[in-house]
């Protein structure tokens, strides 16, 4: 069982596009926890998007402070290449608290993801995480769209528009190129 540390980002997105239950079911048994200052983070935001209050009430999200001495060292480090400002500050704990824990952070801002990756952290992204889930059959293909249709209604930002989900995730080899054929078509082909 993986540890997933999530930002802001994916929870917003998914609490904004009311998939909550779904980014549940796509974190399968991994355990999941984010930082005191994401929940901060998500609180700023509470204004414009009452939805928010769902990710920050979420039972299965445990969250953490950063309060051991190696966590804030490495907040440190990376507050110093993200930044103050308060977004950054989310990340900076994300990454920080997986590296500390040997943990998976799940992020879909593109600077957090380099730097993390160039610290040796492993970083997971919500395109990979429905990727996942399709691959191992927690949801169709359909449902895979029109989920990112739905995280993109709600504000996700993503390489690609509404509908082109399945298409990008096999050209950047998250996906099999074609669907599997079923058996029966395969046996069949062959008879042919």
């Amino acid at each position: 069982m993986a540890v997933l540390v999530f930002d802001s980002a994916p929870l917003s997105a998914f609490a904004r596009a009311r998939q909550l239950p779904m980014l549940d079911r796509l974190a399968g048994e991994d355990e999941r926890v984010t930082t005191s200052a994401v929940i901060e983070e998500l609180r700023a935001g509470l204004g414009d998007y009452p939805e928010l209050q769902d990710a920050i009430d979420l039972p299965w999200l445990r969250v953490e402070p950063l309060d051991d001495l190696n966590e804030l060292v490495l907040f440190g480090n990376y507050a110093q290449r993200f930044g103050s400002g308060a977004h950054d500050v989310g990340e900076a704990t994300v990454l920080a608290f997986a590296e500390a824990h040997s943990a998976t952070a799940f992020t879909d801002d593109e600077v957090a993801v380099q730097v993390g990756r160039e610290h040796g952290v492993t970083v997971l992204r919500t395109l990979a995480l429905v990727a996942r889930g399709v691959r191992v059959r927690l949801l169709s293909e359909p449902e895979a769209e029109r989920l990112m249709e739905d995280l993109i209604r709600a504000g996700g930002r993503y390489p690609f528009s509404g509908g082109e989900f399945l298409a990008w995730a096999r050209a950047k080899g998250l996906l099999p190129r074609s669907p599997s054929p079923k058996k029966t078509s395969a046996f069949r082909l062959s008879l042919g």
